[in-house]
């Protein structure tokens, strides 16, 4: 049985969550991560923290999307299971997300609809799905932008 602490990070793939990822990989952390459609990306980063000499596992999510939560939720249990042989894991760090390039007066509904749903919404609704999985006295961050 594998006993180091296992993070999940969504939109791990590149960006802030890659750079924590990496960090966390450092320090001797095993890493899942998300990723929402760079797939390449996603598989680069998986081979830079296996070189770092720790288990890594990539899952698409697309973080907008509550109805899709309760399938990821199956698939980290799996990887849960197939690479550490257990059910929990330690960390839940919310990180996924995308900006609105435009400024405030030319945003439209569907634009603050889709912010809503990255950065309130869908980490809200997957802690809520995922909490069983997380350990006793395990951490949620919840990462930010500059929206």
């Amino acid at each position: 049985m594998h006993s180091t602490k296992i993070a999940v990070i969504t939109g791990g793939s590149r960006g802030l969550g890659k750079n924590m990822a990496l960090h966390l990989a450092k320090r001797g952390r095993d890493i899942i991560f998300t990723y929402h459609s760079h797939q390449l990306q996603a598989e680069e980063t998986l081979a830079e923290l296996s070189a770092l000499g720790v288990r890594a596992v990539a899952l698409q999510l697309d973080i907008s999307q509550c109805s899709g939560f309760s399938a990821f939720a199956e698939q980290l249990t799996s990887a849960l299971k197939n690479h550490w042989g257990r059910g929990q894991f330690d960390y839940l760090i919310h990180n996924a997300g995308s900006g609105i390039l435009k400024d405030f007066v030319h945003t439209t509904p569907d634009e603050f609809d889709r912010m809503v749903n990255e950065h309130i919404k869908g980490p809200y609704f997957l802690t809520q799905t995922l909490l069983p999985l997380i350990k006793d006295e395990g951490r949620i961050l919840n990462i930010s932008s500059g929206l």
